[in-house]
C-alpha cells in the first residue's frame, strides 16, 4: 500500500517547518516511500492542483489539515480516490468522528494498519459535497473566527472568542420551513439548523449524537432556543451529547427561510440565501483508517 500525504501549510497554528518535521516522522511510520506534498504551495488553487496530482500517484492520499481542508479535497479529487485524514487544524471534528487518537504518530499507525470504509456524504444544492453543514449561528461564528485569525488569534482561543461573541450579540433568527423527504414542518425564529453526517463539531462537541457516517441518512438539528439554552446545549455536547433542539433524519432536506442567512460547510463559509437543499450520497467517500 503506497501512502501520500497532502498537507495544508495554513492549517493550525504550527509553523510550516514544524509541520514538515512532524509529518516526516509520520511518513516513516507509514513507509519509506510515503510522499509529503503541499507544504510549499502558496494559494488554494495551487494546493488543490497538488492534491489532484498526488491522488493519481498513490493508493491512499492522507489529507493533513483541518475539516475545511478535507472538504476542499473531497470536492477536488475523483470520487474513486481513497482518502485518509491527519488532523492539523484547530477543532478537527473529523478526528472525533473517525475515532482518531490525538498524537499524529498514533494516527499514522492506525492508518498504516487500517482498512477501507465506505462512508456517506451530503450533496448541497446539487453542487458541493460536505460531511457537515449548517445555516445560521455557526456561519456567524466562523465569520468572527476568521476576523480574529486575521488579527493573529488562532486555535481554540479564536473559536472560543468567536462563539462567545456570537452568543452575546443580538441573535439573528429566521422562521424556517423544513421539508424532510415527503413531510414538512416549521421552526419559528430558528437560530440554527444543522444538517450533518457526523455526531461531532470541533473540540469534541457531540452536537448531533445520533448522526453516523455510514447510516445512509441525513441528520437534522434545528434550534430556536435563547442564549441560556444554547449554552446548556454546548455544555451537554461536551459531556453526554446534546439533546436540546429538534432532532430529525431523512434522505433529503430542504430549508426555506423568512430572511437570508449564511450557511457553512465543514467549517468553511458557503453562501447566503433563503433556500438550501441537501441530499445524502450513500457510500460516496472511500476512507482508509
Amino acid at each position: 500500500m503506497k501512502f501520500g500525504i497532502i498537507a495544508n501549510p495554513k492549517s493550525g497554528s504550527a509553523s510550516v517547518a514544524r509541520k514538515a518535521a512532524t509529518l516526516a516522522k509520520a511518513g516513516k511510520v507509514l513507509g519509506r516511500d510515503t510522499v509529503v506534498a503541499g507544504l510549499d504551495t502558496t494559494s488554494r488553487e495551487q494546493f488543490i492542483q497538488c492534491a489532484k496530482d498526488l491522488a493519481e500517484k498513490v493508493d491512499v492520499m492522507i489529507v493533513a489539515g483541518g475539516d475545511g481542508t478535507f472538504s476542499d479535497i473531497i470536492n477536488a479529487v475523483s470520487s474513486d480516490a481513497t482518502l485518509s485524514y491527519m488532523p492539523l487544524g484547530s477543532g478537527c471534528a473529523l478526528r472525533y468522528a473517525l475515532g482518531l487518537p490525538p498524537q499524529l504518530s498514533h494516527v499514522a499507525r492506525q492508518i498504516r494498519d487500517g482498512r477501507r470504509h465506505s462512508l456517506d456524504l451530503i450533496l448541497c444544492d446539487e453542487s458541493v459535497k460536505a460531511f457537515m453543514a449548517s445555516v445560521g449561528l455557526e456561519a456567524d461564528i466562523i465569520h468572527r473566527r476568521e476576523t480574529l485569525q486575521a488579527d493573529g488569534v488562532h486555535g481554540p482561543h479564536a473559536y472560543a472568542m468567536a462563539t462567545l461573541g456570537s452568543l452575546l450579540a443580538h441573535l439573528e433568527r429566521a422562521d424556517m420551513t423544513i421539508t424532510i423527504d415527503d413531510w414538512t414542518f416549521t421552526v419559528p425564529r430558528a437560530v440554527t439548523a444543522i444538517v450533518t453526517k457526523i455526531a461531532y463539531y470541533g473540540y469534541g462537541l457531540r452536537m448531533v449524537p445520533d448522526a453516523a457516517f455510514d447510516d445512509r441518512q441525513l441528520h437534522l438539528l434545528a434550534i430556536n432556543a435563547g442564549r441560556g439554552q444554547l449554552v446548556q446545549s454546548l455544555a451537554t455536547a461536551l459531556m453526554d451529547g446534546n439533546r436540546y433542539g429538534r432532532h430529525e433524519q431523512g434522505r433529503r432536506i430542504q430549508i426555506q427561510m423568512s430572511q437570508e442567512r449564511h450557511a457553512q460547510l465543514d467549517g468553511n463559509l458557503y453562501r447566503r440565501g433563503k433556500t438550501f437543499a441537501f441530499r445524502v450520497l450513500p457510500e460516496a467517500l472511500k476512507m482508509w483508517y
